[in-house]
């Protein structure tokens, strides 16, 4: 239990909020107001879109390689993987608004299983070329990692539910690229 409430701690460090503060920007009065790498990139740069990514996936990626090293099981790393993605989207010291936490599920994913790793990236190729927005092939891409791994690991369906949540999180987002494509 320790494991999983550390990894929800962990999970509420918002890389944004962090490199916001060097530069003396409150990204949550910026663009789209979330905590995350897409609004630090929007606002500052590349540079900021790079670190807040990396620094996120890690905090998912650690969560599993730390598990694994304490041998704890396959379904208890993975709701250490939905504690550490609730925390980037819902830290308690932030009154829950945090970021959309798609760099911290797919550090989680890539830790967890490498190689279907391989599932979303090919997916999300595909279906950037099919629909041109990065948001519908991340929704896609995420739905059949789900999937696949649901069938295929015994921890599967635990960790898709931290994909769930992400999508959750994203639904406005969804929403708004899905309207232009069902009108057409």
């Amino acid at each position: 239990m320790l494991y999983i409430i550390i990894s929800y701690l962990l999970g509420t460090i918002l890389f944004a909020g962090i490199v916001g503060k060097l530069k003396k920007v409150n990204l949550q009065n910026e663009n789209s107001g979330n905590l995350g790498a897409r609004n630090a990139g929007r606002t500052l740069g590349k540079w900021a879109f790079a670190v807040v990514a990396i620094g996120d996936a890690l905090k998912g990626f650690l969560v599993v390689i730390i598990g694994r090293a304490l041998e704890f099981s396959e379904p208890t790393i993975a709701f250490a993987v939905i504690a550490v993605t609730l925390g980037h989207l819902y830290p308690f010291w932030n009154k829950g608004r945090g970021g959309k936490g798609v760099a911290t599920i797919v550090g989680a994913m890539l830790a967890f299983s490498p190689l279907y790793i391989l599932v979303l990236l090919a997916s999300f190729l595909v279906s950037m070329l099919a629909t041109k927005s990065a948001t519908l092939s991340m929704v896609i891409s995420f739905v059949l990692y789900g999937v696949v791994i649901s069938i295929v690991m015994p921890a599967g369906i635990i960790l898709s539910i931290a994909l769930i949540f992400v999508l959750w999180k994203q639904r406005k987002s969804i929403m708004e690229r899905v309207r232009p494509h069902v009108l057409e």
